[in-house]
């Protein structure tokens, strides 16, 4: 049971990595791509908002089938279905194809989301949930580190739809290494399903989550989604390969997050997600004050740096508050409502520029971080945790 566990937390690292690595070569330049296809900040700004809602619609849908089919179908086939859509975003040449290209396939995307947290968290004894996690944020935190500064040194070789298509390959290759390597763990029969209503399920704790759920979407998106090479092009004047390692270094600092992150197990989850919360605001507000990135990067790499622990602590809570039975529907209702909702963000963004220049969508994202806060104390874990984890019925 141990030995399947671990082989599957190792599939989903390695597989994490390669992909991440790949799509973060070109990522956190897509703005400027599109910008050079035509697309104004406004159109961008809709652009993320678009593929950022689309990357949690359907989790609803995913997280019923997670419950109903498995994960590891869910984890597989979305997948497959969004390659030819990379591929077509890779060969043309029109903003509007790119951006409708990968809204479908965030919407895909979404589909796995359920079945990939209901995975680590059930892959965990009840104190080890965080140490779970932490695993493969480890591994994504790899990909994204290493991919921009391998992306920024291939710049003068390769130009940005040459590494999106890279990366499509690189999704048929980790597919079929899900496909081969990843083992089914969730096996319930019918009546048991129905003895563990969704709608019961949430209850006030998950209410609450969703509240602090949808700030940190918005947080998150403001600061890591496209104003992030905005303020670096526009207000700091770095070049593309400088914005790329900028990125790096703030991944790099993520690293960092992930020990305190791990102490949820020791310390609690809504304690450290406290700290993090308390921690990526106040650095944010930092970072978007700051007139240069010489002023600005000890504040970017705290904010990059507790943004990682708050979401290793939101993931670690997001278990201890929900149960097996309906926990990947939970989990897409959770995605949908949060990610709906809070993926707003980057449009509100776009306002905010227009509003008060570049730094008003960053303090503002800090101080949505820190009014997050008010949600954690009603958190409370579920008192027959201990039981669920040690249930022998899955594994990940």
């Amino acid at each position: 049971m141990y030995q399947k566990r671990n082989h599957n937390i190792a599939v989903m690292c390695g597989t994490i990595l390669l992909n991440l690595f790949f799509q973060f070569t070109w990522y956190p330049l897509l703005p400027l791509q599109l910008r050079a296809l035509g697309a104004n900040d406004l159109q961008v700004g809709v652009s993320y908002t678009l593929i950022g809602v689309a990357r949690t619609l359907f989790a609803v849908i995913g997280g019923t089938l997670a419950d109903r089919y498995g994960r590891k179908a869910l984890l597989v086939m979305p997948i497959i279905l969004s390659i030819p859509l990379y591929l077509i975003a890779a060969l043309t040449d029109q903003w509007p194809v790119i951006v409708t290209m990968f809204v479908v396939a965030n919407a895909l995307g979404a589909l796995t989301s359920p079945a990939y947290s209901a995975l680590i968290a059930e892959s965990s004894d009840s104190t080890r949930v965080a140490r779970s996690y932490s695993f493969t944020e480890f591994s994504a935190l790899v990909g994204v580190i290493a991919g921009p500064l391998v992306g920024a040194a291939l710049l003068g070789v390769l130009d940005i739809p040459k590494m999106m298509l890279l990366y499509t390959l690189t999704l048929v290759f980790t597919t079929a290494v899900r496909a081969w390597g990843l083992s089914e763990t969730h096996h319930r029969s019918p009546v048991e399903r129905s003895r563990a209503p969704v709608l019961a399920a949430i209850d006030s704790r998950v209410r609450w989550y969703m509240v602090l759920g949808t700030c940190m979407v918005v947080a998150f998106a403001i600061a890591f989604g496209p104003y992030f090479t905005i303020l670096a092009r526009d207000g700091w004047h770095n070049t593309d390969a400088e914005i790329n390692i900028l990125f790096a270094a703030g991944n790099a600092a993520a690293l960092l997050g992930l020990g305190l992150g791990r102490m949820s197990d020791h310390w609690g989850g809504r304690r450290v997600l406290v700290v993090g919360l308390l921690g990526f605001g106040l650095a944010t507000i930092a970072w978007g004050l700051a007139p240069s990135w010489e002023w600005g990067l000890v504040p970017l790499l705290i904010a990059f740096g507790f943004s990682e622990a708050a979401y290793v602590a939101q993931q670690t809570v997001q278990a201890e508050i929900t149960s097996p039975e309906t926990r990947t529907s939970v989990f897409g209702i959770i995605g949908t409502t949060t990610g709906v909702i809070g993926g707003m963000g980057p449009a509100l963004g776009a306002w905010l520029i227009a509003l008060g220049g570049i730094p008003l969508p960053f303090v503002a994202a800090g101080v949505i971080s820190l009014a997050a806060i008010l949600a954690v104390p009603p958190l409370q874990k579920k008192r027959t945790r201990t039981a669920e984890f040690a249930a022998p019925v899955h594994a990940g």
